[in-house]
C-alpha cells in the first residue's frame, strides 16, 4: 500500500530545519528540500540539464510527488547531489521530465506526498506561507478533517487577474473581470476540494469582485448573490491578499439583471457565504466592501434609500454551517454588518417541517401512541411530516424579532416519533433549541406538552420545529470596523467571539457619508438570530452606537473592553454571564422585558465601569439579575425590580466638576447588601437614593456611605437603613404621602460626620398639620470626629413656625430619637443634635422639636460645643428633650435650657483615668474606666459614694496656695487663700472656716470609689 508523507511549503528565507527525511517546498524558488541531518537540509535539485541523474525513484506530476517504497531516501540525496545548474523549471517542465522515467511504476510501490503541487509561475507577487506555522501540525479547529494539502491557487488556470479598478464608473471589460474572480475563486475552491486539497491559498495581491443579481429579482430580499463559495473541510487562506467590492450605485453593473426601475445602489450581496459546509475556514487576509464606491446621492429616507441599504456583507454564514473559523481578517466598509450569521428559522424548501397547523390541543400521549384525556394541562401537537434522508435532526426554534423564547410554561417537552403505521417509536424529552436524532423509519413527529395553562381549547406557543441551524463558529483575531450598520451579527449555537477589534460600524465610516436609519447600529449584534450559546471573549470594542446586544438563550461576555460605545444590552434569555469587562465611557449593563414564562439568570461580576449613566431595571418575577463585586464609577445609577446589588463599589465618575443633576437610585430592588457608594456629595448636584421602605421585604442592608448626598425620591412615608455605615454624609427623609407621619429608622449604623435633612417636603405648606417627622438611632454609634463642621444631626428644612399656621391647622413636629447607642463629640464647632436646616449654629425657627435619648451614652470633649436644642432665644421656647437611663462620660450632664425644657432620669456618669480620680463631682454609680488595664488589674472604678473625688489629705502646719482641695473627715475644701494650716482639720459642713492661715471652703462630701471588673492574671 502506499504511504502518506507530509511536505512544509512556504517561502525559502522562512525554511527552518527539516526532519531527518521531512520535505520543504519553497513556492518563491521552486526549490524542494529535503531533511539530511539533525542540523542540515539538502537540496533535490532536479533540472533538465541533469540527464545523468536516474529519476525511476521520483516524480511530480499533478497528483503528486512519488518516491518509491524501496528507495534509500539518505541514499537518494546522496545521489541528488548539490545543483548543478541554476536554472530553474516550471512545473510542467518537471513534470515532463520526471513523468517519463516513471511511467512504469505503480502506485502501490510508491510513497506518497500527497497533495503536493507545485504552483505555476503566474503570481506577481510570491506566497507568504511560513514554514514554522505551517508545519505538520493538523489543525485542531478542523474537526474530523484528515487531509493537510496546501493548493496554491493558480491564477492564470482559472482566469483570475490581480488589480483594484478604484472609483467607478467602470468598463465592461472590469466589470467582467470582477465577475470571472468570482468564477475563477469558485472554481478553483471546487477544484482543491475535489483533488482533497483542504487549504487553498490565494497568492498575494488585491482582487476585485462584484455582486450580482442573475434572477433578475426586483427587490433586495430576492436578489441571488453570486458570492465565493467554500466546501466542507477546506481553509481559504488569503495569504495577506485584498478582496475588494466593485461597486456603482449610479450605474448598474452587467451582472444586475434587475428591472429599469430598481434602482442601481439597491444590488445586494455578500463577497464570501459558507452555508451547509461543515469545518471550513477563511483566514489571513482583509476584505474592503462596496460604502467607499457607493455614491448616496439618492436623496431618500428610511429603509428605502441608499443609506437605508444593509443587504452587503463581507462573510455570511448560514444554515446548515458547522465548525466554521474566521481568523486574522481585517473586513470593513459593507453596508450590512462586516460578518453575519443569518439562522433565521423559517426557510423555504425542506428546511422546516410543515404541519397543517402549530397549535397544541388538550390530550396526553400514552404508551401505545393513543392520545387520551387523563392529564390536565397536557397538550399535543399535529402530525408534523418528517422527509426520511432529509430531516436526520431536529430543534425547536422560534420567529423573528427579538422576542424569540417559546411561550410555555414547562421548560422540557418530548418529542413523540412515528412510524408509517403511525406507531410511536420514541420519545425524547428535550429542551428549546436542543437537537434531537430522528430515528431512521421516523414518518411524522408530534410534540407533547405537560403542565401549562388548564382549560383551554388550544394552545400556540409559536414556534418551528426544522433542521439545526447553524452551529460551533468562531471569529478570533479579526478587525470589523467601518461597516454602514453593524460589525458582527449572529444566531449560530455555540459562536466563540474573541480576539477581536471591532470598532467605528454604525457610522460614518471615516467617510462622512450618511448614517445608516435606524438607531439598532452596533459592534456585535445577536438580538434577532437567535441562537443557544454565544461567548464573547477578550475583545476590544470601541466607537460606535450600541455594544454589545445579546437576544441569546445562554451566553458570556468575559474580559472586553468596550469603550466609547453603548454596553451590554439583554434580551431574552435564559442565563447570561458578563464578567471581568472594562467599560469606558459605555453604558455598561441594560435589560429588556423577556417573556412571562421564561425563567432568566443574569450575572454581572467583577466588571470595572467608567461611564456618565446605567440602568438596570429587572421586570418579572421569573427575571433574576446580580450585580456583584463590580468596580462602578458612575453619575447617574438607576436599578429597580428582582436586581441582587452585593459587594459592589460606587464612585462618583466626574466628582466636583459634575454640573448637572444626577440620580443613583437602587431602593426598590431585591438586594443591596454589602456595597459602598462614594464621592456623591457636591452641593445639589448627586442626589442618591439607596433606601429600604420599612415594610419591604427587600434586603438592603450593611451598605457604606463615604461622602454622599442623599435624595428625596419619596418612595415611602417610612424607611430604613439597617447594619450600614455614614462618613460624611446628608441623609434626606422620604415623605410619599405628605398627610402622613414620616420616620427613618437607623438600626446598628455608624453614623460619623453625618447629618439628616427632613421636612424638606412641607417647605411653605401651610395647608397640612398634625404630622410628626421621626428619626430613630437604634443601637448606633454617632460620632463627630474634630474635623466636623458642621451645625446639626438633624436639620428641619419645614420653613413653617408654630405661628405661621392658620388657626384650624395643628403644626407640625419633629422627634429626634437616640436609643441604646453611643454618641461621642469631639468637634471644635457647635452641633446641635435637632435645629433648622441652616448652618448658623445660632439660628433655629420656633417648630415644635424633641430629642429622646434612652439607654445610651454620651461623650463630649467640650460639652458646650454639644448641644441638644438652641435655648438662648426667647422666641424659640418649643424645644424640648428628654434623657433616660443614659451615661455621659467627660461632663457631668447638660445644662438646663433658658428656652424649652429638660428632663432627665437616672443619669450615669463616667470618666476615663489611669488612677484612682481625684477631682470632679460623682454621682453613685458612676464608672471610671481604666485607661491603664493589665493582666491582674482591673476594668475601672465605682462610685459607691457621691461626692467630690479627693487623694490630698488635709495636713496640719503645712503650706497651701489658693484653690488647692483637699479632704479632712470625709469631707472636701478647697482654699480661698493662700497660707500654712493650722494644727485642728476642717469639719464643718458649709461655708468657710479659717485654719491656721488658711481659709477653706466646704465643696462636698468625699467621694468613695471601689474598683470592679477584676481581670485574670
Amino acid at each position: 500500500m502506499s504511504q502518506k508523507i507530509l511536505a512544509r511549503i512556504g517561502l525559502k528565507k522562512d525554511l527552518s530545519q527539516l526532519n531527518i527525511g521531512e520535505f520543504g517546498y519553497c513556492v518563491d524558488t521552486k526549490e524542494l528540500f529535503i531533511g539530511f541531518s539533525s542540523t542540515e537540509n539538502k537540496l533535490i535539485n532536479i533540472v533538465a540539464q541533469d540527464t545523468s541523474m536516474n529519476n525511476e525513484n521520483i516524480k511530480i506530476d499533478k497528483a503528486g510527488i512519488f518516491i518509491s517504497e524501496e528507495t534509500d531516501l539518505n541514499e537518494l540525496v546522496k545521489k541528488i547531489g548539490g545543483p548543478s545548474t541554476t536554472n530553474l523549471l516550471t512545473a510542467p517542465e518537471l513534470i515532463k521530465i520526471l513523468s517519463a522515467t516513471n511511467s512504469t511504476k505503480s502506485s502501490d510501490e510508491r510513497l506518497i506526498i500527497e497533495n503536493f503541487i507545485v504552483a505555476e509561475d503566474n503570481a506577481s507577487t510570491p506566497t507568504s506561507i511560513n514554514f514554522t506555522n505551517e508545519s505538520l501540525t493538523p489543525d485542531m479547529d478542523m474537526a474530523n478533517s484528515n487531509n493537510y494539502g496546501i493548493y496554491v491557487i493558480e491564477l492564470k488556470k482559472w482566469g483570475i487577474v490581480q488589480g483594484s479598478f478604484g472609483k467607478p464608473p467602470y468598463t465592461v471589460e472590469q466589470w467582467k473581470k470582477a465577475y470571472n474572480n468570482i468564477l475563477g475563486f469558485n472554481q478553483a475552491l471546487k477544484y482543491a476540494s475535489d483533488n482533497g486539497m483542504n487549504r487553498a491559498v490565494v497568492p498575494n495581491g488585491t482582487y476585485s469582485f462584484c455582486y450580482t443579481n442573475l434572477n433578475g429579482a426586483a427587490e433586495i430580499y430576492a436578489m441571488v448573490n453570486t458570492p465565493i463559495k467554500l466546501y466542507s473541510n477546506q481553509t481559504l487562506d488569503l495569504n495577506g491578499s485584498t478582496f475588494e467590492v466593485m461597486y456603482d450605485s449610479i450605474n448598474k453593473n452587467p451582472y444586475d439583471n434587475s428591472p429599469l426601475t430598481t434602482p442601481a445602489w439597491k444590488l445586494s450581496g455578500e463577497l464570501i457565504r459558507i452555508d451547509n459546509v461543515s469545518n471550513a475556514k477563511v483566514i489571513n487576509g482583509t476584505m474592503v466592501g462596496d460604502i467607499p464606491n457607493r455614491s448616496f446621492s439618492d436623496g431618500g429616507n428610511g429603509f428605502n434609500s441608499e443609506k437605508g441599504m444593509e443587504q452587503t456583507y463581507g462573510i455570511k454564514i448560514d444554515s446548515g454551517a458547522q465548525f466554521i473559523t474566521i481568523e486574522n481578517i481585517e473586513v470593513s466598509m459593507f453596508m450590512g454588518d462586516g460578518i453575519t450569521i443569518g439562522s433565521y428559522p423559517t426557510k423555504t424548501g425542506k428546511w422546516n417541517l410543515n404541519p397543517s397547523d402549530t397549535k397544541a390541543f388538550p390530550g396526553y400521549v400514552d404508551a401505545t401512541g393513543k392520545i387520551v384525556q387523563t392529564l390536565t394541562g397536557a397538550y399535543v401537537t399535529n402530525k408534523f411530516p418528517v422527509i426520511q434522508g432529509e430531516h436526520k435532526q431536529l430543534q425547536m426554534r422560534t420567529s423573528g424579532g427579538y422576542t424569540r423564547i417559546p411561550l410555555i410554561a414547562n421548560k422540557t417537552f418530548e418529542y413523540l416519533f412515528y412510524n408509517s403505521k403511525d406507531a410511536i417509536i420514541a420519545r425524547k424529552k428535550a429542551v428549546y433549541l436542543q437537537v434531537v436524532t430522528v430515528p431512521l423509519d421516523t414518518s411524522y413527529i408530534r410534540l407533547q406538552f405537560i403542565n401549562e395553562k388548564i382549560g383551554v381549547p388550544s394552545i400556540d406557543i409559536l414556534f418551528s420545529i426544522t433542521k439545526p441551524q447553524a452551529h460551533h463558529v468562531k471569529i478570533t483575531g479579526c478587525t470589523v470596523h467601518d461597516n454602514h450598520r453593524g460589525g458582527i451579527s449572529g444566531g449560530a449555537d455555540f459562536t466563540y467571539i474573541t480576539y477581536n477589534k471591532i470598532y467605528h460600524n454604525g457610522m460614518d465610516s471615516g467617510l462622512n457619508i450618511p448614517l445608516f436609519t435606524d438607531s439598532t447600529r452596533y459592534a456585535i449584534n445577536f438580538e434577532d438570530s437567535y441562537s443557544n450559546y454565544v461567548i464573547i471573549e477578550n475583545n476590544h470594542i470601541f466607537s460606535g452606537v450600541n455594544g454589545v446586544l445579546m437576544g441569546v438563550y445562554h451566553g458570556r461576555i468575559s474580559g472586553n473592553i468596550i469603550s466609547e460605545i453603548g454596553g451590554v444590552i439583554v434580551y431574552n434569555n435564559a442565563n447570561m454571564i458578563i464578567d471581568g469587562n472594562v467599560f469606558y465611557e459605555s453604558s455598561g449593563l441594560q435589560i429588556t422585558n423577556s417573556v412571562a414564562t421564561q425563567e432568566r439568570n443574569i450575572l454581572f461580576t467583577n466588571n470595572t465601569i467608567n461611564t456618565s449613566a446605567m440602568t438596570v431595571i429587572a421586570t418579572g418575577v421569573k427575571t433574576r439579575v446580580r450585580l456583584i463585586n463590580n468596580v462602578i464609577n458612575i453619575d447617574s445609577l438607576t436599578s429597580s425590580g428582582n436586581v441582587e446589588f452585593i459587594g459592589n463599589n460606587i464612585k462618583s465618575y466626574t466628582g466636583s466638576t459634575y454640573s448637572g443633576y444626577s440620580n443613583v437610585t437602587i431602593d426598590n430592588i431585591k438586594r443591596c447588601t454589602g456595597n459602598t457608594f462614594e464621592d456623591f456629595n457636591y452641593g445639589s448636584h448627586y442626589r442618591v437614593s439607596v433606601m429600604k421602605p420599612k415594610d419591604s421585604t427587600n434586603d438592603i442592608s450593611n451598605n457604606v456611605f463615604k461622602s454622599v448626598s442623599f435624595n428625596s425620591n419619596n418612595l415611602a412615608n417610612d424607611i430604613e437603613f439597617l447594619n450600614s455605615a455614614f462618613y460624611d454624609c446628608l441623609v434626606t427623609g422620604q415623605v410619599a404621602d405628605s398627610t402622613l407621619s414620616h420616620s427613618m429608622l437607623f438600626n446598628n449604623c455608624l453614623f460619623q460626620d453625618s447629618s439628616l435633612e427632613m421636612g424638606g417636603k412641607y417647605v411653605n405648606n401651610t395647608s397640612i398639620g398634625g404630622v410628626t417627622g421621626k428619626a430613630t438611632f437604634n443601637n448606633c454609634n454617632i460620632t463627630y470626629t474634630s474635623s466636623y463642621t458642621g451645625a446639626f444631626l438633624m436639620g428641619i428644612s419645614d420653613n413653617i413656625k408654630i405661628t405661621g399656621y392658620p388657626e384650624n391647622i395643628i403644626p407640625r413636629n419633629y422627634k429626634l430619637e437616640i436609643m441604646s447607642s453611643q454618641l461621642t463629640h469631639s468637634s471644635a464647632t457647635i452641633t446641635t443634635l435637632i435645629k433648622y436646616f441652616n448652618q448658623d449654629s445660632n439660628f433655629d425657627i420656633n417648630h415644635y422639636k424633641k430629642v429622646m435619648i434612652e439607654n445610651s451614652r454620651i461623650r463630649a470633649l467640650d460639652i458646650s460645643k454639644l448641644k441638644l436644642f438652641l435655648s438662648s432665644n426667647p422666641n424659640i421656647y418649643t424645644n424640648s428633650a428628654t434623657i433616660k437611663n443614659t451615661t455621659y462620660e467627660g461632663f457631668n450632664g447638660f445644662p438646663t435650657p433658658t428656652y424649652g425644657s429638660l428632663e432627665s432620669f437616672n443619669p450615669v456618669y463616667v470618666s476615663t483615668s489611669s488612677t484612682v480620680p481625684s477631682s470632679g463631682f460623682f454621682a453613685l454609680g458612676q464608672k471610671v474606666e481604666n485607661t491603664n488595664v493589665v493582666a491582674g488589674g482591673f476594668l475601672g472604678w465605682i462610685c459607691v459614694k457621691a461626692g467630690y473625688a479627693n487623694t490630698n489629705p488635709w495636713a496640719a502646719n503645712k503650706a497651701y496656695s489658693i484653690n488647692t482641695f483637699v479632704h479632712s473627715n470625709n469631707k472636701v475644701y478647697k482654699a480661698t487663700t493662700t497660707g500654712i494650716s493650722g494644727n485642728a482639720a476642717p469639719a464643718h459642713s458649709a461655708g468657710k472656716t479659717l485654719d491656721g492661715g488658711v481659709t477653706w471652703e466646704y465643696v462636698s462630701g468625699l467621694a468613695a470609689f471601689k474598683t470592679y471588673g477584676e481581670i485574670s492574671n
